[in-house]
């Protein structure tokens, strides 16, 4: 059970999401250093990192919708049938 797991770590594919992963840690932990910042302003950064998703949510939603609306539609039916047989 274990050893697929370590085949997608090992892979180069695991690697690269597993160093996107350490790097996304670190832009986390520099873009949240702040030497001025007290208890008292976590409220703030947790209520501006909320705001900020929710926002990010929004956008990323009314994309999808307009790529989806843009698209034509096709029929949802699928006919396993022939239509030009020959007899």
């Amino acid at each position: 059970m274990l050893q697929p797991l370590v085949l997608v770590l090992v892979s180069p594919m695991g690697v690269f999401l597993i160093s996107a992963v350490r790097n996304l840690f670190c832009a986390a932990f520099i873009v949240s250093y702040c030497d001025e910042c007290g208890f008292n302003d976590l409220g703030k950064l947790l209520f501006a990192g909320l705001a900020a998703a929710i926002l990010v949510g929004i956008a990323v939603s009314v994309i999808v919708r307009k790529r989806k609306d843009s698209h034509t539609q096709t029929s949802g039916f699928v006919s396993i049938r022939e239509t030009d047989r020959k007899r």
